[in-house]
């Protein structure tokens, strides 16, 4: 029942979201060319832990909100800033003192949490991220902003066209039309740096046999053409 209302959930929005997107036209024309390089973030789905050194899902009131995870995936939920457990959702809150535990992310130790409304975890504006068209995107708004469009940023919710995902198929079978979307922000992401959301995932190797875009190379080295659309 849970994966028929996910479903349901996805393909209204996704329609709205078709709608909106149609409406653009598609003028490279008066398009902004850029060269962007990319990552993938998802929702963790973790199960609960009751071992010892578990460590509990806390609010900025550091109310626990949640059942506790390993240290492991505590720290993967963090860096990711969405995790499903138990048929829950929980979306990074901010961060606070003290660290909950020692992550190889050193930020991610003071990571706080709220509960979710969407099967999918918000962005940066608690807007439904959407699996396969939202993207983190550098808005300026972080603190190691680097101006990548025209000396400036996109706006929230700005469209850019990747003409190498146009024609992708994808795991649900329908095919890309190559429109993503600026959703949300990430800390890391900075510049000409993008991050592509792609659903839920297990941990970092079931994330990377579900993408299925070959332009993410994970390496800043490795560009490729976009257009930022008017």
């Amino acid at each position: 029942m849970k994966n028929f209302f996910l479903a349901m959930f996805l393909f209204s929005f996704l329609s709205g979201c078709d709608t909106d997107q149609d409406s653009v036209q598609l003028d490279l024309e008066n398009a902004t060319k850029v060269e962007l390089w990319s990552t993938i973030y998802y929702v963790l789905e973790a199960p609960a832990s009751g071992s010892a050194g578990s460590i509990p899902l806390r609010d900025m009131r550091e109310n626990v909100i949640g059942p506790s995870l390993s240290a492991k995936d505590w720290c993967l939920a963090a860096i990711e800033g969405t995790v499903s457990v138990e048929d829950v959702v929980f979306n990074y809150a901010g961060v606070r003192n003290p660290r909950q535990t020692r992550c190889s992310h050193r930020p991610s130790e003071r990571v706080r949490w709220k509960k979710s409304k969407y099967p999918y975890g918000e962005g940066s504006s608690d807007n439904p991220l959407v699996p396969m068209i939202s993207l983190a995107c550098d808005l300026g708004t972080v603190s190691n902003s680097k101006p990548w469009l025209d000396g400036g940023y996109p706006e929230f919710g700005q469209i850019i066209y990747i003409p190498e995902a146009d024609g992708v198929l994808l795991p649900d079978g329908n095919t890309h039309d190559g429109r993503f979307r600026c959703d949300d922000v990430g800390g890391a992401i900075t510049g000409n740096h993008i991050d592509v959301f792609i659903g839920r995932a297990s941990g970092s190797s079931d994330a990377l046999m579900r993408n299925p875009f070959k332009f993410v190379a994970s390496n800043p080295e490795k560009t490729f053409t976009a257009y930022v659309l008017p």
